[in-house]
Protein backbone atom coordinates (compact mmCIF):
# COMPACT_ATOMS: atom_id res chain seq x y z
CA UNK A 1 0.00 0.00 0.00
CA UNK A 2 1.13 3.56 -0.81
CA UNK A 3 2.98 5.52 2.11
CA UNK A 4 0.44 8.36 1.27
CA UNK A 5 -2.59 6.07 1.80
CA UNK A 6 -1.16 4.50 5.02
CA UNK A 7 -0.81 7.81 6.53
CA UNK A 8 -4.75 8.95 5.88
CA UNK A 9 -5.70 5.06 7.36
CA UNK A 10 -3.72 6.50 10.35
CA UNK A 11 -5.79 9.33 10.48
CA UNK A 12 -8.57 7.82 10.10
CA UNK A 13 -8.35 4.45 12.33
CA UNK A 14 -10.89 3.52 15.18
CA UNK A 15 -13.69 5.84 13.50
CA UNK A 16 -16.60 4.64 11.32
CA UNK A 17 -14.81 5.83 8.26
CA UNK A 18 -12.06 3.10 9.04
CA UNK A 19 -14.43 0.22 9.07
CA UNK A 20 -16.63 1.42 6.44
CA UNK A 21 -14.21 2.14 3.66
CA UNK A 22 -13.57 -0.50 1.03
CA UNK A 23 -10.73 -2.29 -0.18
CA UNK A 24 -10.28 0.50 -2.94
CA UNK A 25 -10.76 3.09 -0.33
CA UNK A 26 -8.20 2.02 2.31
CA UNK A 27 -5.85 2.36 -0.80
CA UNK A 28 -6.54 5.62 -1.64
CA UNK A 29 -4.64 8.72 -1.89
CA UNK A 30 -3.77 11.72 -4.05
CA UNK A 31 -0.44 11.63 -5.28
CA UNK A 32 2.18 14.13 -4.83
CA UNK A 33 2.05 14.05 -8.68
CA UNK A 34 1.50 16.76 -11.69
CA UNK A 35 -1.69 17.93 -9.83
CA UNK A 36 0.49 19.25 -6.50
CA UNK A 37 3.24 19.93 -8.04
CA UNK A 38 1.95 21.99 -10.63
CA UNK A 39 -0.26 23.45 -8.17
CA UNK A 40 2.62 24.75 -6.20
CA UNK A 41 4.40 26.07 -9.09
CA UNK A 42 0.91 28.40 -9.56
CA UNK A 43 2.01 29.74 -6.26
CA UNK A 44 5.68 30.48 -6.62
CA UNK A 45 6.89 29.71 -10.67
CA UNK A 46 6.47 33.71 -11.33
CA UNK A 47 9.28 33.60 -13.82
CA UNK A 48 8.52 30.07 -15.95
CA UNK A 49 5.89 27.38 -15.06
CA UNK A 50 6.57 24.52 -16.97
CA UNK A 51 4.39 22.33 -14.81
CA UNK A 52 0.84 21.82 -16.40
CA UNK A 53 0.15 20.12 -19.98
CA UNK A 54 -2.17 23.15 -21.32
CA UNK A 55 -1.05 25.35 -24.14
CA UNK A 56 -0.74 28.95 -23.17
CA UNK A 57 0.23 32.53 -24.59
CA UNK A 58 1.34 35.83 -22.15
CA UNK A 59 0.37 34.21 -18.98
CA UNK A 60 -3.43 32.73 -20.70
CA UNK A 61 -4.62 29.97 -22.05
CA UNK A 62 -4.75 29.31 -25.93
CA UNK A 63 -7.98 28.99 -27.35
CA UNK A 64 -10.20 28.21 -30.87
CA UNK A 65 -12.37 31.62 -31.37
CA UNK A 66 -15.38 29.84 -32.78
CA UNK A 67 -15.58 28.45 -29.19
CA UNK A 68 -14.65 31.49 -27.40
CA UNK A 69 -17.32 33.00 -29.30
CA UNK A 70 -19.64 30.33 -26.92
CA UNK A 71 -19.36 32.10 -24.18
CA UNK A 72 -19.80 35.99 -22.96
CA UNK A 73 -17.62 37.94 -22.51
CA UNK A 74 -18.45 38.18 -18.81
CA UNK A 75 -16.46 35.13 -18.49
CA UNK A 76 -12.75 35.27 -18.47
CA UNK A 77 -10.90 32.91 -20.51
CA UNK A 78 -9.58 31.79 -16.81
CA UNK A 79 -13.21 30.78 -15.90
CA UNK A 80 -13.63 28.35 -19.54
CA UNK A 81 -11.13 26.99 -20.84
CA UNK A 82 -7.81 25.67 -18.07
CA UNK A 83 -8.71 22.39 -15.61
CA UNK A 84 -10.11 22.94 -12.62
CA UNK A 85 -8.95 22.12 -9.50
CA UNK A 86 -8.83 18.27 -8.37
CA UNK A 87 -11.31 18.99 -5.84
CA UNK A 88 -13.54 21.56 -7.74
CA UNK A 89 -13.73 25.45 -7.59
CA UNK A 90 -13.07 26.48 -3.98
CA UNK A 91 -15.77 29.94 -4.24
CA UNK A 92 -17.94 27.22 -5.59
CA UNK A 93 -17.60 24.61 -3.11
CA UNK A 94 -18.08 27.28 -0.53
CA UNK A 95 -21.25 28.79 -2.00
CA UNK A 96 -23.01 25.48 -2.04
CA UNK A 97 -21.75 24.92 1.50
CA UNK A 98 -23.29 28.06 2.43
CA UNK A 99 -26.85 27.91 0.79
CA UNK A 100 -26.75 23.83 2.18
CA UNK A 101 -26.74 25.60 5.86
CA UNK A 102 -29.43 28.21 5.05
CA UNK A 103 -31.47 26.11 3.16
CA UNK A 104 -30.73 23.20 6.09
CA UNK A 105 -31.49 24.63 9.76
CA UNK A 106 -30.30 22.03 11.23
CA UNK A 107 -27.44 22.15 10.36
CA UNK A 108 -26.60 25.13 12.19
CA UNK A 109 -23.00 25.10 12.72
CA UNK A 110 -22.54 21.68 12.07
CA UNK A 111 -19.01 20.90 11.42
CA UNK A 112 -19.21 18.77 8.24
CA UNK A 113 -16.74 18.69 5.33
CA UNK A 114 -16.66 21.22 2.23
CA UNK A 115 -18.37 19.65 -0.87
CA UNK A 116 -16.11 18.20 -3.34
CA UNK A 117 -17.14 18.59 -6.96
CA UNK A 118 -17.95 15.69 -9.06
CA UNK A 119 -19.37 15.25 -12.70
CA UNK A 120 -23.00 15.42 -11.70
CA UNK A 121 -25.05 13.35 -9.31
CA UNK A 122 -24.54 9.79 -11.12
CA UNK A 123 -20.79 10.60 -10.44
CA UNK A 124 -21.01 11.49 -7.06
CA UNK A 125 -22.51 8.41 -6.04
CA UNK A 126 -20.70 6.15 -7.91
CA UNK A 127 -17.23 7.89 -6.37
CA UNK A 128 -19.03 7.40 -2.91
CA UNK A 129 -19.70 3.61 -3.66
CA UNK A 130 -16.75 2.59 -4.87
CA UNK A 131 -15.22 4.27 -1.58
CA UNK A 132 -16.84 2.07 0.89
CA UNK A 133 -18.80 -0.88 -0.75
CA UNK A 134 -16.60 -4.07 -1.35
CA UNK A 135 -17.87 -7.44 -2.88
CA UNK A 136 -20.90 -8.97 -0.99
CA UNK A 137 -21.05 -5.59 1.28
CA UNK A 138 -24.86 -5.47 2.05
CA UNK A 139 -27.21 -1.76 0.50
CA UNK A 140 -30.25 -1.64 2.18
CA UNK A 141 -32.84 0.15 -0.26
CA UNK A 142 -36.49 0.43 -0.75
CA UNK A 143 -37.81 -1.47 -3.37
CA UNK A 144 -38.70 1.62 -5.43
CA UNK A 145 -35.22 2.96 -6.56
CA UNK A 146 -33.86 4.76 -9.69
CA UNK A 147 -32.77 1.64 -11.94
CA UNK A 148 -28.83 3.59 -12.58
CA UNK A 149 -28.12 2.35 -8.73
CA UNK A 150 -28.57 -1.44 -10.21
CA UNK A 151 -25.56 -0.56 -12.45
CA UNK A 152 -23.68 1.32 -9.68
CA UNK A 153 -24.33 -0.93 -6.98
CA UNK A 154 -25.03 -4.81 -8.33
CA UNK A 155 -22.42 -4.20 -11.17
CA UNK A 156 -19.75 -1.75 -11.01
CA UNK A 157 -19.15 -2.38 -7.03
CA UNK A 158 -21.32 -6.36 -6.66
CA UNK A 159 -22.97 -5.09 -3.33
CA UNK A 160 -25.70 -7.66 -2.18
CA UNK A 161 -28.98 -5.18 -2.16
CA UNK A 162 -31.32 -5.82 0.78
CA UNK A 163 -34.77 -3.99 0.07
CA UNK A 164 -37.93 -3.39 1.73
CA UNK A 165 -40.82 -2.29 0.70
CA UNK A 166 -41.08 1.52 0.37
CA UNK A 167 -45.09 1.90 1.62
CA UNK A 168 -46.88 0.68 4.45
CA UNK A 169 -50.59 1.98 4.71
CA UNK A 170 -49.35 4.92 2.09
CA UNK A 171 -46.40 5.65 4.71
CA UNK A 172 -42.83 5.53 4.20
CA UNK A 173 -41.86 1.89 5.68
CA UNK A 174 -40.15 2.86 8.76
CA UNK A 175 -40.46 -0.76 10.28
CA UNK A 176 -39.55 -2.49 6.81
CA UNK A 177 -36.25 0.01 6.71
CA UNK A 178 -35.34 -1.11 10.26
CA UNK A 179 -36.03 -5.04 9.88
CA UNK A 180 -33.84 -4.66 6.44
CA UNK A 181 -30.67 -3.29 8.29
CA UNK A 182 -31.08 -6.13 11.29
CA UNK A 183 -31.04 -8.74 8.91
CA UNK A 184 -27.61 -7.41 7.12
CA UNK A 185 -25.01 -10.28 8.09
CA UNK A 186 -22.67 -7.85 9.07
CA UNK A 187 -21.80 -4.88 11.21
CA UNK A 188 -21.21 -2.82 8.22
CA UNK A 189 -24.38 -1.02 6.35
CA UNK A 190 -25.04 0.64 3.53
CA UNK A 191 -28.04 3.14 3.99
CA UNK A 192 -29.48 4.36 0.65
CA UNK A 193 -31.70 7.83 1.71
CA UNK A 194 -33.36 9.02 -1.98
CA UNK A 195 -35.87 11.99 -0.84
CA UNK A 196 -37.79 13.50 -3.14
CA UNK A 197 -37.49 9.97 -4.31
CA UNK A 198 -37.21 8.92 -7.64
CA UNK A 199 -39.12 6.79 -9.77
CA UNK A 200 -42.06 7.90 -6.54
CA UNK A 201 -42.10 11.26 -6.16
CA UNK A 202 -42.33 10.87 -2.11
CA UNK A 203 -40.86 12.34 0.92
CA UNK A 204 -40.21 11.88 4.38
CA UNK A 205 -43.03 13.49 6.75
CA UNK A 206 -41.33 15.25 9.71
CA UNK A 207 -42.56 13.46 12.03
CA UNK A 208 -41.06 10.28 9.14
CA UNK A 209 -37.65 11.65 8.99
CA UNK A 210 -37.28 11.57 12.95
CA UNK A 211 -38.39 8.20 12.93
CA UNK A 212 -35.54 7.44 9.99
CA UNK A 213 -32.95 9.19 11.95
CA UNK A 214 -33.94 7.43 15.61
CA UNK A 215 -33.74 3.96 13.89
CA UNK A 216 -30.31 4.24 12.85
CA UNK A 217 -28.84 5.89 15.78
CA UNK A 218 -30.48 2.68 17.50
CA UNK A 219 -28.80 0.53 14.75
CA UNK A 220 -25.21 2.59 15.66
CA UNK A 221 -25.67 2.35 19.34
CA UNK A 222 -25.94 -1.32 19.36
CA UNK A 223 -23.02 -1.79 17.58
CA UNK A 224 -23.70 -1.35 13.64
CA UNK A 225 -21.45 0.85 11.17
CA UNK A 226 -23.42 2.27 9.37
CA UNK A 227 -22.66 4.78 5.90
CA UNK A 228 -25.74 6.88 5.23
CA UNK A 229 -26.33 8.28 1.69
CA UNK A 230 -28.53 10.84 0.99
CA UNK A 231 -28.98 11.43 -2.71
CA UNK A 232 -30.63 14.82 -2.84
CA UNK A 233 -30.91 14.96 -6.49
CA UNK A 234 -34.55 16.47 -6.43
CA UNK A 235 -33.93 18.61 -3.06
CA UNK A 236 -35.56 21.83 -2.60
CA UNK A 237 -39.13 20.54 -4.42
CA UNK A 238 -41.18 20.23 -1.95
CA UNK A 239 -45.11 20.65 -2.68
CA UNK A 240 -47.08 19.16 0.68
CA UNK A 241 -47.07 21.64 3.57
CA UNK A 242 -46.37 18.28 5.60
CA UNK A 243 -43.60 16.96 4.12
CA UNK A 244 -40.25 17.34 5.50
CA UNK A 245 -38.11 19.95 3.74
CA UNK A 246 -34.81 19.60 4.91
CA UNK A 247 -32.20 17.13 3.87
CA UNK A 248 -32.02 13.79 6.31
CA UNK A 249 -28.14 14.55 5.59
CA UNK A 250 -28.89 17.85 8.13
CA UNK A 251 -30.24 15.08 11.41
CA UNK A 252 -27.14 12.55 10.50
CA UNK A 253 -24.39 14.50 10.02
CA UNK A 254 -23.14 14.49 14.03
CA UNK A 255 -25.86 12.21 14.83
CA UNK A 256 -23.41 9.37 16.42
CA UNK A 257 -20.19 8.32 16.15
CA UNK A 258 -21.21 4.97 14.27
CA UNK A 259 -23.13 7.17 11.41
CA UNK A 260 -21.25 8.35 8.27
CA UNK A 261 -23.52 10.89 6.61
CA UNK A 262 -22.97 11.31 3.22
CA UNK A 263 -24.80 14.35 1.03
CA UNK A 264 -24.67 13.61 -2.77
CA UNK A 265 -26.37 16.58 -4.27
CA UNK A 266 -25.74 18.62 -7.49
CA UNK A 267 -26.86 21.68 -9.54
CA UNK A 268 -28.79 18.85 -11.89
CA UNK A 269 -32.26 19.55 -10.88
CA UNK A 270 -32.06 22.01 -8.27
CA UNK A 271 -30.33 24.37 -10.25
CA UNK A 272 -32.06 23.15 -13.46
CA UNK A 273 -28.90 22.90 -15.22
CA UNK A 274 -29.05 18.63 -16.13
CA UNK A 275 -26.00 19.34 -18.61
CA UNK A 276 -23.58 21.14 -16.61
CA UNK A 277 -22.60 18.13 -14.83
CA UNK A 278 -21.94 19.30 -11.67
CA UNK A 279 -22.40 17.33 -8.45
CA UNK A 280 -21.15 17.57 -4.79
CA UNK A 281 -19.93 15.23 -1.80
CA UNK A 282 -19.99 15.70 1.63
CA UNK A 283 -19.37 14.00 4.64
CA UNK A 284 -20.72 14.47 8.01
CA UNK A 285 -19.83 12.33 11.23
CA UNK A 286 -20.08 13.04 15.00
CA UNK A 287 -16.32 13.01 16.36
CA UNK A 288 -14.37 13.99 12.86
CA UNK A 289 -12.41 16.92 13.43
CA UNK A 290 -10.46 19.08 10.47
CA UNK A 291 -7.66 16.06 10.35
CA UNK A 292 -10.20 13.53 9.65
CA UNK A 293 -12.85 15.37 7.12
CA UNK A 294 -9.23 15.75 5.08
CA UNK A 295 -8.01 12.13 5.53
CA UNK A 296 -11.58 11.19 3.84
CA UNK A 297 -11.76 14.26 1.37
CA UNK A 298 -7.82 13.80 0.04
CA UNK A 299 -9.19 9.99 -0.32
CA UNK A 300 -12.13 11.46 -2.43
CA UNK A 301 -10.20 13.47 -4.44
CA UNK A 302 -7.98 10.25 -5.15
CA UNK A 303 -11.17 8.76 -6.66
CA UNK A 304 -11.70 11.76 -8.56
CA UNK A 305 -7.97 12.10 -10.10
CA UNK A 306 -8.18 8.78 -10.94
CA UNK A 307 -11.69 8.97 -12.99
CA UNK A 308 -12.44 12.25 -14.05
CA UNK A 309 -8.90 13.96 -13.39
CA UNK A 310 -11.41 17.23 -12.40
CA UNK A 311 -14.83 18.99 -13.52
CA UNK A 312 -15.96 21.05 -16.02
CA UNK A 313 -14.34 24.74 -15.77
CA UNK A 314 -16.52 26.73 -17.36
CA UNK A 315 -19.54 24.83 -16.03
CA UNK A 316 -18.63 25.30 -12.65
CA UNK A 317 -18.28 29.06 -13.01
CA UNK A 318 -21.44 29.74 -14.81
CA UNK A 319 -23.24 27.97 -12.00
CA UNK A 320 -21.03 30.47 -9.33
CA UNK A 321 -22.00 33.61 -11.56
CA UNK A 322 -25.65 32.28 -11.96
CA UNK A 323 -26.25 31.49 -8.33
CA UNK A 324 -24.47 34.51 -7.16
CA UNK A 325 -26.28 37.40 -9.54
CA UNK A 326 -28.75 39.56 -7.24
CA UNK A 327 -31.99 37.96 -9.01
CA UNK A 328 -30.80 34.37 -8.84
CA UNK A 329 -33.31 33.16 -6.40
CA UNK A 330 -36.35 35.12 -7.49
CA UNK A 331 -35.56 33.21 -11.18
CA UNK A 332 -35.28 30.20 -9.89
CA UNK A 333 -38.41 30.53 -7.57
CA UNK A 334 -40.39 30.89 -10.97
CA UNK A 335 -39.58 27.86 -12.40
CA UNK A 336 -39.88 25.79 -9.60
CA UNK A 337 -43.51 27.59 -8.84
CA UNK A 338 -44.19 26.20 -12.45
CA UNK A 339 -43.68 22.54 -11.52
CA UNK A 340 -45.29 22.91 -8.12
CA UNK A 341 -48.42 24.02 -10.52
CA UNK A 342 -48.28 20.61 -12.35
CA UNK A 343 -47.92 19.21 -9.24
CA UNK A 344 -51.31 20.53 -7.87
CA UNK A 345 -52.99 19.86 -10.94
CA UNK A 346 -51.72 16.11 -11.42
CA UNK A 347 -53.17 15.71 -7.76
CA UNK A 348 -56.47 17.02 -8.93
CA UNK A 349 -57.04 15.33 -11.75
CA UNK A 350 -56.05 11.91 -9.62
CA UNK A 351 -59.28 12.76 -7.29
CA UNK A 352 -61.64 12.28 -10.44
CA UNK A 353 -60.40 8.51 -10.80
CA UNK A 354 -60.12 7.57 -6.93
CA UNK A 355 -62.52 5.22 -7.18
CA UNK A 356 -60.47 3.23 -9.74
CA UNK A 357 -58.68 -0.04 -8.72
CA UNK A 358 -57.04 -1.07 -11.90
CA UNK A 359 -54.82 1.94 -11.90
CA UNK A 360 -53.99 3.70 -8.13
CA UNK A 361 -51.61 6.29 -8.05
CA UNK A 362 -48.79 5.82 -5.05
CA UNK A 363 -48.16 8.15 -2.62
CA UNK A 364 -46.25 11.45 -3.98
CA UNK A 365 -45.71 14.73 -2.62
CA UNK A 366 -42.48 16.21 -3.90
CA UNK A 367 -39.52 16.01 -6.81
CA UNK A 368 -40.52 15.41 -10.61
CA UNK A 369 -42.35 12.02 -10.57
CA UNK A 370 -45.31 10.15 -9.37
CA UNK A 371 -45.67 6.16 -9.69
CA UNK A 372 -48.86 4.46 -10.35
CA UNK A 373 -49.78 0.39 -9.15
CA UNK A 374 -51.39 -1.29 -12.25
CA UNK A 375 -53.48 -4.38 -12.50
CA UNK A 376 -52.07 -5.45 -16.24
CA UNK A 377 -48.34 -5.16 -17.66
CA UNK A 378 -47.03 -2.44 -17.04
CA UNK A 379 -45.02 -2.89 -20.23
CA UNK A 380 -48.28 -3.86 -22.21
CA UNK A 381 -49.36 -0.51 -21.03
CA UNK A 382 -46.61 1.51 -22.08
CA UNK A 383 -46.64 0.32 -25.45
CA UNK A 384 -50.72 1.03 -26.05
CA UNK A 385 -49.60 4.48 -24.52
CA UNK A 386 -47.17 4.55 -27.36
CA UNK A 387 -49.00 3.22 -30.21
CA UNK A 388 -52.36 4.26 -29.74
CA UNK A 389 -52.22 7.56 -27.21
CA UNK A 390 -48.56 8.91 -28.32
CA UNK A 391 -47.54 9.32 -24.33
CA UNK A 392 -44.38 8.47 -23.57
CA UNK A 393 -44.13 7.08 -19.87
CA UNK A 394 -41.42 4.99 -18.15
CA UNK A 395 -42.79 0.93 -17.01
CA UNK A 396 -40.43 -0.03 -13.57
CA UNK A 397 -41.89 -3.42 -13.23
CA UNK A 398 -43.85 -5.74 -13.96
CA UNK A 399 -47.29 -3.54 -12.75
CA UNK A 400 -45.63 0.02 -12.18
CA UNK A 401 -45.25 3.17 -14.41
CA UNK A 402 -43.69 6.08 -13.91
CA UNK A 403 -44.53 9.97 -14.87
CA UNK A 404 -42.80 12.94 -14.94
CA UNK A 405 -45.25 15.74 -14.17
CA UNK A 406 -42.26 18.27 -14.33
CA UNK A 407 -41.95 17.87 -18.19
CA UNK A 408 -45.51 18.25 -19.22
CA UNK A 409 -46.88 21.86 -19.30
CA UNK A 410 -50.15 22.39 -17.53
CA UNK A 411 -53.12 22.50 -19.87
CA UNK A 412 -51.49 18.96 -21.20
CA UNK A 413 -51.37 17.39 -17.58
CA UNK A 414 -55.87 16.76 -17.54
CA UNK A 415 -55.51 14.82 -21.16
CA UNK A 416 -52.40 13.09 -20.13
CA UNK A 417 -54.34 11.53 -17.22
CA UNK A 418 -56.83 11.02 -19.32
CA UNK A 419 -55.39 8.97 -21.70
CA UNK A 420 -53.45 6.50 -18.85
CA UNK A 421 -56.36 5.41 -17.36
CA UNK A 422 -58.51 4.84 -20.41
CA UNK A 423 -55.54 2.88 -21.67
CA UNK A 424 -55.18 0.90 -18.31
CA UNK A 425 -58.90 0.23 -18.71
CA UNK A 426 -58.66 -1.27 -21.88
CA UNK A 427 -56.04 -4.17 -20.46
CA UNK A 428 -57.91 -4.63 -17.48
Amino acid sequence: MNQLATELNKVLCNSSADRLLSDYGKRLYVPKGIIVQSGEAKKKAHKFNATIGIATEHGEPMFIPSMRAMFSDELKLSQIFPYSPMGGNLQLREKWLSDMREKNPLMKDKKVSLPLVASGLTSAVSIVASLFLDRGDAVILPDMYWENYNLILTEQCQASIIPYKFFVDEKFNTEGLSSAIDSANSDKVFVFMNFPNNPTGYSPTEEEAEKITEILIEKARNGKKILVLSDDAYFGLFFDEHVCRQSLFARLCDAHENILAVKCDGATKEEMAWGFRVGFITYGCKGFDDEMYNAIMQKTMGAIRGTLSSCSTSSQNILLEGMSAPDYKEGKAVGVAKIEKRFHCMKNELEKYKAETYLVPLPFNSGYFMSFYCDCNAEDLRQLLLDKYEAGVIRLDEHHIRLAFSSIDLEKIPELIKVVYQAAKELS
